[in-house]
């Protein structure tokens, strides 16, 4: 049986939550960065005198570069592990581009065969009370940032409960017991887990969101009142969108 450290298979759920994570910084500045495209556009640019320049002081920019160094750097680290298990390992042999089939499913034989199967039946479970969660979730007004880190953090998950199965078979701690009363109070344990989880996140997301309905209430009503009295004065009323979470913003000037 091939051992743990040597067989990439094993440890490509890993690899896959190092990525998800990498990706976060990476949605966010590109997130930030499309809003600036559409609502403020001038903001890449500097003005001094009659001379332009770029903006690189932007925090999406400077964050979208540094993602996409430690990407380069997680990509040049993956390729040399992956090179180095094809030619140690060639009769497991993992291919860059399979949307099949992923590399982490085990099936030498009967044993891991099973053992796969359990981890994805356990994948499914995740699946199917993240989902509807997600779905709800789009009911709030939220940024569209919060979907992109809720699927990613599901994919996490995902990846931590197929290695945790693989792990546990192969530090010897796996049972292969059949269904039974231990069994079926694991899976009441999980799903009391699963309700408690799913309660407090929506119980912090409902808060946020009447903090946010809030806010656009109270810019509503706030800003035209701003506006008429700017312009009694002769000041000239800007409204501008400041940053990624931030409603529109107004100034007189």
């Amino acid at each position: 049986m091939t051992k743990m450290k040597d067989d990439l298979r094993i440890q490509l759920p890993l690899w896959t939550i190092a990525f998800c994570i990498l990706l976060m910084p990476l949605t966010f500045s590109l997130v930030g960065l499309f809003d600036l495209m559409i609502h403020h556009v001038d903001a890449f640019f500097v003005v001094k005198g009659t001379v332009t320049s770029f903006n690189w002081g932007l925090i999406s920019i400077q964050l979208f570069i540094v993602s996409i160094l430690l990407l380069l750097s997680f990509y040049i680290a993956f390729y040399r592990r992956y090179r180095k298990h094809n030619e140690y390992n060639p009769r497991e042999k993992l291919y860059l581009f399979l949307f099949y089939r992923p590399g982490e499913l085990l099936e030498d034989d009967e044993m891991l065969q099973q053992v796969s199967k359990n981890a994805t039946k356990k994948v499914y479970i995740l699946y199917a009370n993240a989902l509807p969660l997600l779905a709800f979730l789009m009911v709030f007004p939220l940024h569209r940032f919060v979907f992109i880190m809720g699927i990613l953090l599901v994919i996490i998950f995902q990846n931590l409960i197929f290695y945790s199965e693989i792990h546990q078979f192969f530090s010897g701690n796996y049972s292969f017991g059949s269904k039974g009363k231990n069994t079926d109070n694991d899976l009441s344990k999980a799903n009391k887990s699963i309700v408690q989880g799913t309660a407090i996140v929506s119980l912090i997301i409902v808060l946020l969101s009447v903090g946010r309905l809030a806010h656009i209430q109270y810019h509503s009503q706030s800003i035209p009142t701003q506006m008429e009295a700017c312009m009694e004065e002769g000041g000239t009323a800007v409204i501008e969108k400041s940053s990624l979470w931030s409603l529109t913003k107004f100034t007189c000037k």
